[in-house]
Order: structure tokens, then C-alpha cells, then sequence
């Protein structure tokens, strides 16, 4: 994971890097991501009270529940319409959500996008992210529950597709999501000519190009062990420690379900079958820049074990799937504020930026 040096850190050495603790947060910024967001509330009383919530996930401590965060904004009286703004009042989060994807990716210039899966307490159900990935920070931009049955995959797909190329361009979208089906989700994707990286079970059933039409599929791993000759070594950062970190990988060009795909696989050793598979349609993508891509995922799930007590992602009270994801938006939003107040904070050049984009090799 991209991590601050110490001496630019802000705030206390606990604080997660990346984001920038409550009182160091530009009260500017805070104003700033309320117009953006808010002019999205048709009525004045609701963007007043958005505001307040989003400013109480920001600076109360500990627990963001809905009569913390009315005491500390303006007074345990604010308490229930608060409660009812979250839980009960007819806004639809939606248009909120797409403003601050827009503002996070003006801002902070993501390089890809990861969408991961999350457990979501209370409901015994997972949740679907979207994260903005840049060279030094992440971001959550988008929360969804997860829908049961073959409505999965769509929503998976729809979480991804559709970024805003004005900014950048089209961004590789990285899934690593066990139990997804990925055919709907590579069909929906090919067709809307988006970058895509796959995380894909080792038994997946593929064919190599070359072998011709008439070959037989052979379970991923197995096709990567017999083609273990196109193996190199490539260096990655590891997330949770920041220590660099050598593996072994390989790609093979393949048929999938009709898509002319690269297969990545990844060796801990240099014995044995890979132990992760991937698909991808950057078929041309250097093989470095594919594992350091895949490896965003472990980065955005040790972000989110870091930074979600401080912005409240898992302190919903209620049952209502309307106030999760409202609550879920406004969570977002403070993670982002955040984290546009420590990138600020380090004066971050734009010119970085599009050197690490550049750097990174990714196809327009």
C-alpha cells in the first residue's frame, strides 16, 4: 500500500495513511464536497442535515452512531431527524454517489478502479465497493448491497462500468470476487471495450490459442504449469507491510467463453502449480504491471480494515437497505474528504500525477 513518509504524515502516527485526522481536515474541503454533493438534495433542510452527518462521520470519535454524531454537530436534539433523514427520508442516494466519483477522480487522478466484495454487519450480507486506486492513496466511491442469485454478476458489472474517461480515460477495473460467475461480467465488459482484471478460480476450464479450435479446455493452472517456461520474476509491494516482494509469473494468451483473453498465473515458488489465476483483456499490458495491478485489491481490503472506524463504513444502526446505503454514501464521502485533505496536505503536483500514470503503462 502507498504509504505517507513519516515526516509528512499528519496527525498521530495511528492514524491510517492516506487520510488525514478530523482536526487537521481544511474546513474548506469539508464546504467544498457539500456543494459538490449536495446541490444533488432538492430541499435546503435536507442538504443541511447531509451536511451535518458527513461532518459528524469526520469528527466524532469512536462509534459514529446517529445520537453521537448529533451531540457532537449541534445537540442530542438532532438526534431523531437525523435518524429520519438517514433511515426513513425519500432522497436517493444515487445522483450523491455519482457526484463524489467525479469529485474523487478529479481530485485524486485514479489509476484503476477495484471492486471488491465486504461483509456487512447486521445483515448477513455482502456488499459490493468500488474503489479509486492511485499511486499513494485509495478511495471508496460507490457502496452497494449485493444482490442474491444471477443478479450478482449484473450488479457487479454495473458497479464497475461507466467511469467517467473526461478525466484520464479508461481505467482497469480489477475484480477479485470468489463465487461471481465472470462470463456475464467479461461479456458486459468486452462489450463496452473496458480494461478488465479478473481474479478467476485455478480449475477454470480454458483453452490456449494456439492449440487450435479442435482442443480440448484444461483447468487454468494446469495450462500455466505447462507453459511454466514463459515464467519471470516480478517485483510487488506488499500492502500490509510495505515490503518488496519477489514472485514468479506467466501469461498465456487463451479463448474464453469466445473472448481472446491473457491468462496470468502466480507461483509463491518456483515448484508446483500457480497459486492464483487471472483473466484479463489488456492482452498487451506487460506482465509486472498485470500482478502490481491485481495486487490493488489487497491494498483497497487493507484500507478498508484501517479506515473504517474512522469514517464510520461499519457503524449503521438500522435495518432499512435505503438508510445502509445512504449512510453507506455519506461514509464514502468522509473517506474521500479525507483523504483529499492529506493528498492537499503533501502538495501533490498534477505532473506527478500523470508521471505515475505514465510510469504505471496503462493503455489509453
Amino acid at each position: 500500500m502507498g504509504r505517507l513518509p513519516s515526516s509528512a504524515r499528519p496527525g498521530t502516527s495511528d492514524w491510517p495513511p492516506g487520510l488525514a485526522p478530523a482536526g487537521a481536515l481544511n474546513r474548506s474541503i469539508l464546504n467544498e464536497l457539500s456543494d459538490v454533493l449536495f446541490t444533488e438534495l432538492h430541499r435546503s433542510d435536507q442538504r443541511v442535515k447531509a451536511a451535518h452527518y458527513l461532518r459528524g462521520l469526520i469528527t466524532v470519535e469512536g462509534r459514529k452512531s446517529v445520537r453521537n454524531i448529533a451531540s457532537c454537530v449541534g445537540g442530542p436534539e438532532l438526534a431523531q431527524s437525523l435518524h429520519h433523514f438517514i433511515a426513513d427520508s425519500p432522497w436517493d442516494w444515487e445522483p450523491v454517489s455519482r457526484a463524489l466519483r467525479r469529485y474523487a477522480d478529479n481530485e485524486l487522478r485514479f489509476a484503476a478502479w477495484v471492486v471488491q466484495s465486504q461483509q456487512v454487519p447486521r445483515k448477513s450480507r455482502q456488499a459490493i465497493g468500488v474503489w479509486g486506486v492511485a499511486r499513494d492513496v485509495t478511495a471508496p466511491v460507490k457502496w452497494s448491497l449485493l444482490p442474491s442469485g444471477n443478479r450478482a454478476a449484473e450488479c457487479v458489472a454495473a458497479a464497475g462500468v461507466g467511469s467517467d474517461h473526461r478525466t484520464i480515460g479508461p481505467r482497469p477495473v480489477i475484480l477479485d470476487l470468489p463465487g461471481i460467475d465472470p462470463l456475464p461480467l467479461f461479456d458486459r465488459y468486452m462489450q463496452a471495450g473496458e480494461p478488465l482484471l479478473s481474479c478467476v478460480p485455478v480449475g477454470l476450464p480454458v483453452t490456449a490459442q494456439e492449440s487450435g479450435p479442435a482442443h480440448r479446455s484444461v483447468p487454468a493452472a494446469r495450462l500455466l504449469q505447462m507453459n511454466r517456461m514463459l515464467r519471470r520474476l516480478v517485483e510487488w509491494t506488499d500492502p500490509a507491510t510495505g515490503v518488496v516482494r519477489r514472485s514468479l509469473v506467466a501469461g498465456v494468451r487463451v479463448e474464453w467463453a469466445d473472448h481472446p483473453l491473457l491468462l496470468l498465473g502466480q507461483w509463491d515458488s518456483g515448484q508446483g502449480q500457480p497459486v492464483r489465476c487471472w483473466l484479463t483483456n489488456l492482452t498487451a499490458t506487460p506482465l509486472g504491471v498485470l500482478l502490481r495491478l491485481a495486487k490493488f485489491t489487497q491494498r483497497t481490503a487493507q484500507d478498508f480494515t484501517t479506515s473504517a472506524p474512522h469514517v464510520g463504513t461499519l457503524d449503521y444502526e438500522g435495518r432499512s437497505s435505503d438508510g445502509w446505503h445512504r449512510h453507506m454514501t455519506l461514509a464514502a464521502a468522509a473517506h474521500v474528504a479525507q483523504t483529499v485533505a492529506a493528498v492537499r496536505a503533501r502538495v501533490r503536483p498534477w505532473s506527478q500525477c500523470m508521471d505515475s500514470m505514465e510510469r504505471m503503462s496503462f493503455p489509453a
